[in-house]
């Protein structure tokens, strides 16, 4: 039996009769989907995970999944289903907490566990509002779903997750919410990823990213993504989750209509493929900016526009082109700036040192609303040698390459 690693599951737990009905309630999802394997959790849609929460991605070839397909790695076939290709694990002891904004009245989430692991809901002063045992379900091909419920007038304030090191893994947390008299905005990003060179003939894929990275949830969206249809056949569109749907589709345009996005980086990811006409002509750009329409409950009428992607016909494979920052030294700083981001993506910054060293974080920032990133660190105690900075884009995956030398002094 392989008892170790990855993924999640359905069957109902109940703490108590539920006081959604009682009142106007919002039901947020998190699917874990479109995160870099390993990357930590922190805060991910509206909600704070503890230290050791991290994304994982079956697609990495690092998990025991998904069944049926063979593992040879954990002895023969996968032993944990999987439903789409991300989920939430704990690195460590095994044992992790989430934790809630004020109001949550009912969380659940699907489980996939090779030994028994633990559900337990706190309230603010610490007590017990119900636990929940899974029982070992691998091998089963199916997710077992576990939820609890707060007592009437009460709230959850924190959910501990226990269970034996790398056994278990989660995925589809779902938690309900009570409206709060405090309303904060919503930050919405739309950003399109996609390779820099269509080729006549072939299929192009385009994903769509939607995040919402402010304190409040996002309500809806429409989004408005034109395309050359001169040039371009549109063939289908993946939404990514079932609150996300093709609204309309004219000569030239799609649109999209979204349901709500939770608090503190939720997002979606909306694939779209078209096929490159056999007679588009070489050279010619394709690349067009999609536009974003959204309610939170602040504004009725919130507006983006997404990155314009420097898309182009050509006769060579797709690739993504490396881009160059623009640098500025002086004896105590570096300046870098760039541009052709989404407004308000996610950008990583880092530098390679000289010999193949580790390469070392600068910051992550948000791109700004025309798309820019500037910023400035301190290079006065680097070593004499030759470096390289990266600039990259979480969403719309733009890589910035560029090179500076610090002289011996």
């Amino acid at each position: 039996m392989h008892r170790y690693l990855a993924i999640f599951f359905t069957i109902w737990f109940f703490l108590s009769p539920s006081s959604v009905a009682a009142q106007p309630t919002q039901t947020f999802t998190l699917n874990f989907e479109g995160f870099t394997d390993n990357q930590t959790i922190g805060e991910y849609g509206g909600l704070s995970f503890s230290p050791g929460w991290r994304f994982g991605d079956v697609r990495s070839g690092r998990y025991n999944a998904p069944f049926p397909n063979d593992c040879p790695a954990f002895g023969g076939v996968c032993a944990f289903a999987l439903n789409g290709n991300g989920f939430a694990r704990v690195s460590g002891d095994g044992k992790g907490w989430i934790f809630f904004p004020g109001g949550v009245i009912a969380f659940s989430s699907m489980v996939a566990t090779s030994e028994p692991l633990t559900f337990t809901a706190f309230a603010t002063d610490g007590s017990v509002l119900g636990s929940v045992v899974v029982n070992a379900n691998t091998f089963t091909g199916q997710l077992d779903q576990v939820v609890l419920t707060a007592p009437t007038g009460r709230a959850i304030a924190t959910v501990e997750v226990s269970g034996l090191r790398d056994t278990w893994l989660i995925d589809d947390i779902q938690y309900t919410l009570l409206p709060v008299q405090r309303a904060r905005p919503a930050r919405v990003v739309l950003a399109q990823r996609v390779d820099d060179v269509a080729q006549p003939g072939t299929v192009l894929t385009l994903d769509l990213v939607l995040e919402n990275y402010g304190r409040g949830p996002m309500r809806e969206a429409t989004i408005e993504l034109p395309f050359d249809d001169a040039a371009l056949i549109l063939l289908d569109a993946n939404p990514g989750r079932a609150d996300v749907w093709v609204s309309e589709v004219k000569p030239g345009l799609i649109t999209i209509r979204t349901g709500p996005l939770a608090a503190v980086r939720d997002l979606v990811t909306i694939t779209i493929r078209f096929r490159v006409r056999d007679d588009a002509p070489l050279g010619f750009a394709i690349g067009r900016m999609a536009r974003l329409w959204y309610r939170d409950d602040l504004t009725e009428f919130g507006r983006g526009q997404s990155n314009l992607p420097r898309l182009t016909v050509g006769s060579q494979p797709a690739l993504v082109t490396w881009r160059i920052p623009g640098l500025t030294l002086d004896a105590q700083t570096l300046t870098y700036t760039a541009e052709g981001f989404a407004p308000g993506e996610p950008v990583g910054i880092w530098y390679n040192p000289p010999g193949g060293a580790p390469p070392v974080t600068v910051t992550t920032a948000r791109a700004d609303g025309d798309g820019r990133v500037r910023g400035t660190f301190a290079i006065r105690d680097l070593p004499a040698g030759d470096y390289t900075l990266v600039l990259y884009s979480h969403h719309s995956q733009q890589t910035f390459v560029g090179d500076f030398t610090i002289r011996s002094q």
